[in-house]
């Protein structure tokens, strides 16, 4: 048994690869429907996305082979989903990102909110966090957290290290001191020697000396027996009390990198595939998702989860300081020299640049063109084109391209040379395009779903939850998801999820919104395992953190955040996406299946 175990050992990729369509393979086989066959295929992608037995991007491609062969979809059908308009938000979205770091404008923004804040290690963590989290609203989870890792760890070393050069200092006054006194005692003893040594000699007719009536035992000068050394000594309390520290400042950038990106619609892939699956598969509908209604869903919670994990790492990581309400002259003096330090590095920066300026201007103009668009239902700046014809992947198309033919430095100067500010083969480098097939794979299952009606056969296997109450589906949601994400990525698990609940949505009478959009969420509060989420593992690879250190403080994380998102399902999301009663029984009335016409290529 043990042979064989040690022989699987290191094929147990190939094995899944190889034994997961020849187990699953009756389902088509004895089904000999398209759900039947339809079923086969998603149970294939998803043991291949769960226990990543071949890279994700390459499953990802998988169903523009397998739904034509399969008969589900065509492969004219199939192949546009790659590329939908979603695919271009987040592609025009990750460049202007990638921008944004090429020009360093993100260093330039951390210092500067860092060097305003208080800088108490509390203060320090709340900026901190305030930044990563900011930054990752608008870039790659992965990328926000690199940027801020070095940060964290300066200003950790700079707390230590001053803690041990304060501690020095103390040390050799502490010294000096006591030679000082030393010195004293040393001085009042030969006084009092050379004293009875006076008295042998005024009384010569003594031949015996006279014993001194306390007898001195001298001793190397700075080691008298009846003082006690008052060296401060830097204990391995100090040592536990940096690690700890330590330990907060990491979990807070990867925490919040988190956060922050549940908070916007193109801060992570979820998000961005939640808006595309709601465009097509309830385009007949009142049901919407664009920047503006994401952004007053997901910014609260966001929010609240950011201040409730500072407030977690705070009891957890700095307990003593965090209760401290007065400030001791070595705290005051840690923080005079770490805001020094991060004035240093900001000046450092020098004057912002001609790139940074433009990038800038191009990043605020896209927010203010996605939040200005339409206001949920009311018109914005897009009743001057055509009706529906401009979307949110406009303009992150359009603001994202920008940077490619932006010129890299002012026009005007006298020996001034054509370059852009991002090079065209430098974005193809960094462009996570493994994503970006995953998101078109994550459509082309929803619409497989639809196609093969395998989204009726689940919804009609699932009408038992119909007596459950629905702020208890909503919660089992939210736990079984965010459980679900610690073991494989977020966008997979969007992609197995929505169908499934969409179906289970029609089933038991709640609108689909309620189910999706906390599922949204809920993918992402990865925080419990290195391998749960990239933020967790670039962190977890600095080696200042335990498997178990995660764990510990991830678990409450989790459980904090299910009840934040519970609560803003069940208060102002309804409101924000008009989920009345009466919308819910409109949805239910209005025929929402896309009819066939749709798959073939007729409409």
């Amino acid at each position: 048994m043990v042979r064989i175990l040690n022989w699987c050992k290191p094929r147990w990729r190939l094995l899944i690869v190889l034994l997961t369509p020849l187990v699953l393979l009756p389902i088509p086989l004895i089904g000999k429907s398209p759900q039947a066959r339809c079923g086969y295929i998603v149970l294939i992608l998803t043991i291949y996305w769960v226990f990543e037995a071949i890279p994700l991007p390459v499953t990802s491609l998988l169903p523009l082979a397998l739904f034509p062969m399969a008969g589900i979809l065509p492969a004219e059908i199939v192949a546009p989903h790659y590329f939908k308009d979603i695919i271009t938000l987040f592609f025009g979205s990750m460049a202007l990102a990638f921008a944004v770091e090429s020009v360093n404008l993100h260093r330039r923004i951390a210092l500067f909110v860092l060097s305003l804040v208080g800088t108490s290690t509390k203060w320090s963590m709340a900026g901190l966090m305030a930044v990563t989290a900011f930054l990752s609203m608008w870039i790659n989870n992965s990328a926000a957290t690199s940027i801020m890792l070095p940060v964290a760890l300066a200003i950790t070393n700079e707390l230590e290290s001053h803690t041990k050069g304060y501690h020095e200092k103390k040390n050799a006054a502490k010294e000096a001191a006591s030679a000082v006194n030393e010195t004293l005692d040393l001085t009042e003893v030969e006084s009092s020697i050379e004293h009875v040594i006076k008295g042998i000699v005024l009384n010569p007719l003594h031949l015996e000396e006279p014993e001194p009536t306390n007898r001195v035992t001298l001793k190397k000068r700075f080691q008298l027996p009846w003082k006690k050394s008052n060296r401060l000594i830097v204990t391995s309390s100090e040592d536990k009390k940096y690690n700890s520290i330590k330990k907060g400042f990491l979990l807070a950038v990867a925490y919040s990198a988190t956060i922050g990106g549940l908070s916007s619609l193109v801060g992570t892939a979820p998000n961005i595939f939640v808006k595309g699956f709601a465009d097509s598969q309830y385009k007949n509908t009142a049901f919407r998702i664009n920047f503006l209604n994401f952004l007053l869903f997901a910014l609260p919670v966001a929010l609240l989860m950011l201040v409730i994990c500072w407030l977690w790492l705070q009891i957890y990581f700095n307990t003593k300081e965090f209760f401290q309400f007065r400030t001791d002259p070595e705290s005051q003096a840690i923080q005079a020299d770490l805001k020094l330090m991060l004035l240093k590095q900001y000046h450092d920066l020098g004057r912002p640049k001609w790139s940074e300026i433009s990038v800038a201007i191009v990043f605020c103009f896209m927010i203010l063109l996605w939040v200005t668009k339409d206001f949920s239902g009311s018109p914005g700046w897009d009743v001057i084109f055509r009706h529906k014809f401009i979307s949110d992947g406009t303009v992150a198309i359009f603001c994202g391209v920008l940077p490619l033919i932006l010129p890299n430095a002012n026009p005007l100067q006298a020996d001034w040379k054509y370059e852009p500010i991002i090079r065209w083969n430098d974005l193809a480098k960094h462009m996570p395009w493994g994503a970006l097939i995953l998101l078109g794979a994550g459509l082309v299952v929803a619409s497989a779903f639809q196609a093969s009606q395998l989204s009726e056969s689940v919804a009609h296997a699932l009408k038992f939850l119909s007596g459950i109450p629905r702020a208890a589906v909503i919660l089992l949601v939210i736990i079984i998801s965010g459980f679900f994400t610690e073991v494989t990525s977020n966008l997979s698990t969007a992609s197995i999820f929505f169908p499934v609940l969409d179906s289970v949505g029609r089933s038991s009478g709640i609108h689909p919104a309620f189910l999706i959009l906390p599922c949204t969420l809920a993918v992402s509060l990865a925080f419990m395992l290195p391998i749960a989420t990239p933020p967790n593992a670039i962190v977890f690879g600095s080696g200042a953190l335990r498997v178990i250190d995660m764990v510990k403080a991830g678990i409450v994380m989790n459980i904090m955040g299910f009840l934040v998102i519970f609560f803003a399902a069940t208060t102002w999301m309804p409101k924000i996406y008009g989920l009345t009663g009466d919308a819910t029984n409109i949805f239910f009335s209005l025929n929402t299946t896309v009819n066939p016409g749709f798959y073939n290529g007729t409409e």
